[in-house]
């Protein structure tokens, strides 16, 4: 059965920790993405990640992160 943190995750590092070191299989973003909906693709960015996107979505890249949209 997967193991969801929640609570008081408000740093993408801090979520990848906790999933790289296997204290949990997902990570819960309710108050964090509410206030900021787009915190997946800032978390994706800070950590060097891309975001697979359809090509409907490519368009909305967030000029600061010209980088971080790859077609999914």
């Amino acid at each position: 059965m997967p193991v969801i943190a929640v609570g008081l995750i408000t740093e993408p590092e801090q979520a990848e920790a906790i999933v790289a070191t296997g204290e949990a299989d997902m990570i819960g973003l309710a108050r964090t993405v509410l206030y900021d909906p787009r915190w997946p693709w800032h978390a994706a960015a800070a950590l060097g990640a891309k975001v697979k996107a359809a090509p409907q979505f490519l368009r909305s890249q967030p000029r600061v992160y010209e980088d971080l949209f790859v077609q999914a």
